[in-house]
């Protein structure tokens, strides 16, 4: 009886040996697959901050380029602005210098403001 019994746990330990040395094997098994896709995983991870990084710069140099336009935009309303200011001031220069030297002023306006003559039917459009 005593044999049995010793018999019987050597063959348990022999079965338990077996499943630990199959469960190691497995193990290492999932440590090698693993650490394969770790190295695939750290390579699209360098791949992606890459992308990201220049996406980034695209970005940076993005906003200077509509910074700067913007601030041409807005020089030019100002220039604009100005313009039109100065166009008023010379109308209103040009009135006065007709009213002082007694030019009529309407009609300098109406002889700028003269219609087209027309060698043709205006109502017709243009052959090309």
């Amino acid at each position: 009886e005593h044999r049995d019994r010793c018999e019987n746990a050597d063959g348990k330990n022999a079965n338990d040996m077996e499943d630990l040395n199959h469960a190691m094997e497995k193990a290492a098994a999932e440590i090698t697959r693993l650490t394969g896709e770790g190295g695939r995983l750290g390579g699209e991870i360098d791949l992606l901050e890459t992308d990201i990084a220049a996406t980034t710069t695209n970005m940076e140099e993005r906003l200077s380029l509509r910074n700067t336009e913007e601030a041409e935009f807005k020089q030019a309303l100002l220039d604009d602005s100005n313009s039109v200011q100065l166009i008023h001031k010379a109308i209103a220069s040009m009135k006065e210098f007709y009213k002082r030297n007694k030019i009529d002023f309407a009609f300098v306006a109406k002889k700028a403001k003269q219609e087209p003559k027309y060698t043709e039917n205006p109502d017709k459009a243009p052959e090309t």
